[in-house]
């Protein structure tokens, strides 16, 4: 008997361990035009897409890759590390170029500035010359709060994300095991998480603009996955996203095929 339990609990894991993921979150501020994503994940794959979006947006985890296309047309646009380095360099060159006309106009109107004025055009001019060092970004500041909510039935972790002792937003964020999530499919999760910070704050950034609210959730110790985010400007809500269901049912593996050229 102890043999054929063992037996049941081994089969039960292994199929756990191969099970695949799909979350669905919604916006639940506008109850009439509910907008709603979808994650898939499955071997190393996370695709998503969004209802008020005809496109369908591919992640591998394994080559770090993002890709997406408008199945209607089959058009499709692939973003890595080597074509963000491009991008990335494209944008710094505009960004130095503009940089150069500010600094000279900024050169000229020195004699005539107060020290205020000096101070506050030293600053702009750091802005836009060291956005990674003197951006709004860098006032950006994570609170682990010490209370937990339930989302559903599913227990979360609360996190702030305050500037200048403005609440900005507030995150909830369960463990694997509280989706029944299997390993591979959370790293997957996460390693999509980490590509999208890069990416977008690699691109803000080299266009000199920093004042963007995204977190690296590595960095700041925020582990699990993110099932609501919401938005604050002073005491209203903005916006509201909650994971509203999942699942670890089997995914086709035709859902991630890219477009046929």
């Amino acid at each position: 008997m102890k043999l054929y339990i063992c037996a049941i609990i081994l089969l039960s894991l292994s199929q756990y361990a191969v099970a695949d993921t799909t979350l669905e979150f919604k916006n639940l501020l506008n109850l009439d035009k509910q907008s709603s994503t979808l994650y898939q994940i499955k071997d190393q794959k996370l695709r998503f897409t969004e209802s008020n979006s005809k496109r369908v947006n591919l992640f591998d985890s394994q080559n770090q890759q993002f890709i997406t296309f408008a199945p209607a047309t089959g058009k499709a646009e692939m973003l890595n590390r080597e074509v963000l380095d491009t991008r990335v360099a494209q944008l710094n060159q505009k960004r130095l170029l503009k940089l150069s006309r500010v600094e000279q106009e900024l050169k000229e109107k020195l004699k005539l500035m107060t020290a205020k004025e000096q101070e506050v055009g030293e600053s702009i001019v750091n802005q836009l010359k060291f956005p990674e060092f003197y951006g709004e970004h860098t006032l950006l500041k994570v609170n682990a709060l010490e209370s937990t909510k339930k989302i559903g039935d599913v227990e979360c972790k609360i996190y702030q994300l305050i500037k200048q002792k403005k609440r900005l937003k507030e995150y909830c964020i369960t463990s694997p095991s509280a989706l029944q999530m299997s390993n591979s499919d959370y790293q997957t999760l996460r390693s999509f998480y980490a590509f999208d910070y890069n990416m977008l704050t690699r691109l803000m950034l080299a266009m000199g603009k920093s004042s963007f609210e995204l977190i690296d959730y590595d960095k700041e110790k925020m582990q699990g996955i993110i099932i609501e985010i919401i938005s604050f400007k002073g005491d209203s809500i903005m916006q509201h996203q909650m994971l509203t269901s999942f699942n670890t049912d089997t995914l086709d593996k035709s859902i991630y095929d890219l477009p046929e050229r």
